[in-house]
């Protein structure tokens, strides 16, 4: 089945003469179109009781941090709107008032999960955020590499939760298997410009060694979270590379 609310795009973004952002550079999109489109305002949607009422973007981050661990120890086809709810002393329909059905939530959970890693990695780059958007860009596939590794390694519950999904989507009747292949083409365009940066023959092969290395780490790493040191490993298989 084809469900419109999972397509990505390739955002066209116009230049003049002082702006080096590509005009052809694959980029996620936002949870805005995850969400319904009537939650301008507050609404308090708890059963009983006393309850706080939050604003519909506080509300939002509530239900998809919920979903976050939910999802991440069950997987899609384990998980139900209504454990969402009741972790967020909520009803099912006040759930579904944010987001319209249980495949829009566990996008926007995903997508989530992108726009906060994105944001950690530029900060651990030390460059905006947008930047990481720019052609060429001003940071190397080590260095991005490094960053990734470092938010990964304070976030397991996060990693274990996309590399449960990654695994699900790979069935195309999957809601994120259209998710999951267009991540993989943003993902692979933003390493390969990192190793283009540093002057690699052939980028965009190494950009896919790593990414896949990188992979096979943390599935190691969240396997023993108490024994394996994902970032130690990760500077030997750089230093290996590297000879």
């Amino acid at each position: 089945m084809t469900v419109d609310w999972l397509d990505w795009e390739i955002v066209n973004i116009d230049m003049d003469s002082s702006d080096q952002t590509s005009s052809a550079v694959p980029r996620p999109q936002g949870l805005s179109d995850f969400r319904q489109s009537g939650t301008a305002g507050g609404r308090s949607s708890a059963t009983g009781g006393t309850r706080m009422r939050l604003t519909a973007n506080e509300r939002q981050q509530q239900i998809l941090r919920e979903a976050t661990t939910i999802i991440g120890q069950q997987g899609f086809w384990g998980f139900t709107v209504r454990q969402v709810a009741e972790a967020c002393g909520l009803t099912e329909p006040a759930v579904l008032y944010h987001f319209k059905n249980k495949e829009a939530l566990m996008v926007a959970v995903l997508i989530r999960r992108d726009e906060v890693d994105l944001g950690g990695m530029a900060a651990n780059l030390g460059i905006d955020q947008e930047d990481l958007w720019r052609n060429p860009v001003s940071f190397g596939l080590r260095e991005l590499c490094e960053a990734a590794v470092a938010g990964n390694v304070k976030q397991p519950e996060i990693v274990r939760l996309y590399a449960v999904m990654q695994a699900e989507s790979l069935n195309a009747a999957h809601p994120a298997y259209a998710y999951f292949n267009n991540r993989e083409q943003w993902a692979t365009d933003l390493f390969t410009r990192a190793a283009i940066h540093d002057g690699y023959d052939e980028p965009e092969r190494v950009a896919k060694i790593f990414f896949s290395e990188m992979d096979g780490l943390q599935l190691h790493w969240l396997r023993d979270l108490e024994h394996f040191d994902l970032m130690k490993e990760w500077r030997l298989f750089v230093e290996r590379f590297r000879s």
